[in-house]
């Protein structure tokens, strides 16, 4: 991999018990330039960091940091091959990414996670100026672990997605009502890490969950079965086809400013817009909209609206949409500059270039690597599960 590109970054590390005995793989981190700079130039900085367990006959579990790019599709930028996912795996992870990303300890980054294993305190510690962000979802399972017969789902995921305070403070006041010690426990967890209202604007999302890494994670599962050395080969070189062809999807999309799935929210928001009045003062850059009581201010010059959706996706929201529409504008000019079709691109343009198969690499004369201890429950016999074979091939090298 550094090979085909020397600012891809591959680190695996080995331990030993005595300076003459073999070396035995402990952990491998690999970081992906090209996903990387698209990232950083082209996508929305937000990234999503989760941890897999591999089933297999090793103890094993994938690290994965994930972005979105213009067309709201899953980009992956590193990954990491741990024996457990803990504090120390994390901040292994984290350290190496940032480096990688050239973040001064996490500025200008939001981190998207479960808060579980660590990765919370990992984040807080090395990414000191990163905004974390605690996916919903997890924390919904930990509500509903505490609390399982308090039925406010709807509340629940009412609050998260609320894009402003007042509407935030409505359905929490909802899980109050139902039961006060559940609504003292979400209190209690930080509300400004998983309220979606509380995204930095700059962020340009309105993810609250790690979505973006499930369907990583169904993506990949097809490889996640083969050997170390297969699996990265292989992952790698379907990285390499998705940027060809989401270059030349980039390519039929020429004839339209913004994304197919910025289009989509586009028209579904033009739809939602029918009913509201629109007010327009003389002062053209204000105007606003109201429907069965509800009024909200959309400013044309700051590209803002009160209910704040404009401001943390980038995509005119409904009332911004029947505003622009009064005032015979085009939508498109509105939409925030990561979500066109330009700036989508420009992101794979670069390319990148094919690892060669397994079968093509040079082998090169090293001390052998063996493999780490074998899962008792995934052995047929104790005595394997407590041995090591001789490397003999490169496929042995990393035999999981």
């Amino acid at each position: 991999m550094e090979d085909i590109n020397d600012r891809n970054i591959v680190i695996i590390e080995t331990t030993t018990d005595h300076p003459l005995s073999p070396e035995v793989f402990n952990r491998m981190f690999v970081f992906l330039y090209d996903t990387a700079y698209a990232f950083k130039t082209r996508c929305r900085k937000l990234i999503t960091i989760d941890g897999w367990e591999i089933d297999g006959p090793y103890k094993s579990v994938m690290l994965v940091a994930v972005c979105r790019d213009g067309n709201d599709a899953v980009l992956p930028i590193a990954f990491c091959e741990v024996q457990e996912e803990n504090l120390d795996s994390w901040a292994f992870f984290l350290t190496n990414l940032t480096y990688g990303l050239r973040f001064e300890r996490g500025e200008g980054l939001c981190i998207l996670a479960d808060g579980d294993n660590g990765v919370d305190e990992a984040v807080e510690e090395f990414l000191p100026y990163a905004v974390y962000r605690q996916c919903c979802f997890s924390l919904y399972g930990r509500m509903v672990g505490k609390f399982p017969d308090v039925g406010v789902h709807s509340a629940f995921w009412g609050a998260c997605r609320s894009t402003d305070r007042k509407n935030f403070i409505y359905h929490m006041s909802i899980i109050e009502t139902v039961n006060i010690e559940c609504h003292n426990w979400l209190k209690d967890t930080d509300t400004k890490t998983w309220a979606l209202f509380s995204m930095p604007q700059w962020v340009k999302s309105t993810e609250v969950t790690k979505s973006s890494s499930e369907q990583l994670r169904i993506w990949l599962s097809k490889f996640l079965d083969l050997n170390v050395a297969q699996r990265y080969t292989t992952i790698t070189r379907t990285i390499a086809e998705m940027f060809q062809r989401r270059y030349l999807a980039g390519w039929e999309w020429v004839y339209d400013k913004i994304t197919p799935t910025a289009r989509q929210q586009i028209i579904h928001n033009v739809f939602q817009s029918d009913g509201w009045n629109v007010d327009v003062p003389s002062n053209n850059a204000v105007s606003f909209v109201s429907r069965h009581g509800f009024v909200f201010e959309v400013n044309r010059e700051l590209m803002t609206c009160s209910c704040r959706l404009w401001q943390l996706s980038g995509i005119p929201c409904e009332h911004a949409c029947r505003c622009i529409h009064s005032w015979a504008d085009k939508l498109d000019k509105y939409v925030h500059r990561l979500w066109s079709v330009d700036e989508y691109r420009s992101a794979y343009g670069p390319g990148m270039q094919m690892l060669r198969e397994i079968t093509h690499w040079e082998w090169q004369t090293k001390a052998n690597v063996l493999p780490p201890m074998k899962n008792s429950t995934n052995s047929s016999g104790s005595n394997e599960a407590n041995c090591h074979s001789k490397v003999t091939t490169l496929n042995d090298l990393f035999p999981y």
